[in-house]
């Protein structure tokens, strides 16, 4: 099951690194971010983890963000994952294809 919502990231924070408890290396990468009503309006700021096969490669910028649900390896706690994000055109692309047309 996935579901999407329109999110603008306004910061990408810097990757991190370490080695856990039980001796396995992580990675993790998060991004400062506002969740966007049906209205475009402003419903919620949060931080969002951004998955490992996306780690460093996103950008600030208005997406499409579709999520789903699985449970946590470690808690088993259903919880939504981050499974891709497709890039929404800002004002001013929208604007030069307008004129292209």
């Amino acid at each position: 099951m996935q579901h999407s919502s329109v999110v603008q990231i306004l910061k990408v924070n810097d990757p991190r690194s370490g080695v856990g408890k039980n001796n396995k290396a992580w990675t993790m990468q998060e991004a400062e971010c506002i969740l966007l009503d049906a209205d475009g309006q402003v419903s919620q700021v949060g931080v969002l983890d951004v998955p490992k096969d996306m780690i460093g490669n996103i950008v600030p910028g208005t997406y499409t963000a579709t999520f789903s649900l699985a449970a946590h390896y470690q808690t088993r706690k259903i919880e939504s994952r981050l499974t891709n994000l497709t890039r929404l055109p800002n004002k001013q692309e929208r604007a030069a294809a307008a004129d292209k047309a």
